[in-house]
């Protein structure tokens, strides 16, 4: 069943939508694709059956591209949202998607006292700022984590701890709001303890959901931040002369923040790496793949759009900022690498390439030797 107020917004679209000749909403997005020829179509015969198919809600990026593209700017996004809200309500706070599964249980074991740590600055030094790593970065590269707490550290003059806990944004983007909001506010209190004022955020999905959700600190990326505080200097020049361009993925979490854009950019050039800007990038990128919770709901529609976003690149090798972008760069076949990977590695060369992706248990396990490293520098 749709509920009035659902089904009002969808009819908005319904009556507004101009099934534009060159449909530019539908060339943006592979998932609209999947289920019919034009928003209008698609959200009307959802009307007649009176009902959102579990598979279309759970289908969305929410990326928020074919808002962009659309000439009135409907925010398609938002009626899928809102859909996942009352399927958890009627699903009693699960998801009715089986492949969601996988996504409680990382939920699960990202809040479990095994994964996480929280440490204040250490020798006693007053606390001023937190360093928050995220969940991706931390499964992907333990000594990446440790490496830049490190930095941080020594510019700070060591008033920075850290947390190593989950922001909450897979509970929240599978609808379970009131499952978001007690996380959440676990998070906050954890952060609050230590009486840090600034909390840096690795991870651009916690960017986004600090920025929206703690009030009682100032909220920083860290690639806001290398700016301001200059490279390590073995980093200075180390790309320079390199038989590499990299292709740069733009987060969609980070569409509308141009400083961080513009840091990353900072960054290659200070490396003096070559680099190349795919046909959708900075306010324009594409999801990779990643965004929404879709590769566990429909693997299809994720498979299709992370291979079409690889193609956009003419370069085989790809850097990202976050390290679920840069495993689903890796899964649409190119070699795809984090940044820290660059600032704390040698130079990066063709024969430099590997694949990096590893099963969930070496994550888990990459995840507690993250804590690990941060659990040194208390």
């Amino acid at each position: 069943m749709i509920p009035e107020n659902l089904r009002e917004k969808m009819e908005e679209i319904i009556d507004g939508c101009l099934e534009c000749k060159s449909k530019p909403c539908m060339k943006i997005c592979v998932m609209l694709n999947e289920f019919g020829e034009n928003p209008k179509e698609i959200l009307k015969n959802c009307i007649v059956k009176n009902e959102i198919p579990d598979k279309m809600v759970y289908s969305c990026n929410m990326c928020n591209r074919c808002t962009i593209a659309c000439p009135k700017n409907y925010r398609i996004q938002d009626i899928f949202m809102e859909s996942r809200i009352l399927k958890i309500k009627e699903n009693n706070g699960k998801s009715p998607m089986k492949g969601h599964r996988a996504i409680e249980a990382h939920q699960y074991l990202g809040y479990s006292n095994l994964f996480n740590t929280v440490n204040k600055a250490p020798k006693g030094n007053k606390t001023k700022r937190i360093f928050f790593p995220g969940c991706s970065l931390p499964s992907y590269n333990s000594k990446a984590v440790g490496n830049i707490l490190d930095f941080l550290q020594e510019k700070y003059n060591g008033e920075i701890g850290s947390v190593l806990k989950c922001c909450g944004k897979p509970t929240k983007s599978l609808g379970q709001i009131e499952a978001f909001k007690k996380r959440y506010a676990k998070v906050q209190k954890d952060i609050d303890d230590t009486g840090a004022e600034e909390i840096i955020v690795a991870c651009q999905s916690c960017y986004k959901i600090f920025k929206e959700n703690s009030p009682n600190q100032r909220v920083k990326s860290l690639w806001e931040i290398l700016p301001e505080l200059g490279l390590p200097e073995h980093a200075l020049g180390i790309g320079k002369d390199s038989d590499i361009v990299f292709g740069i993925h733009d987060s969609c979490s980070t569409r509308e923040n141009k400083e961080i854009q513009d840091g990353i950019r900072w960054i290659l050039d200070q490396m003096e790496y070559k680099i190349e800007e795919p046909k959708n990038t900075r306010e324009n990128t594409k999801c990779c793949g990643f965004g929404g919770m879709v590769m566990p709901a429909n693997p299809e529609v994720a498979r299709a759009v992370l291979t079409e976003r690889g193609k956009e690149y003419k370069t085989d090798h790809v850097v990202s900022y976050c390290a679920a972008c840069r495993e689903s760069m890796e899964t649409a076949g190119k070699d795809s690498v984090h940044i820290l990977d660059l600032i704390f590695g040698d130079k990066y060369i063709k024969t430099s390439a590997e694949k990096r992706s590893q099963d969930p248990v070496k994550q888990w396990m990459n995840r507690f030797k993250s804590k690990k490293e941060l659990n040194k520098r208390r």
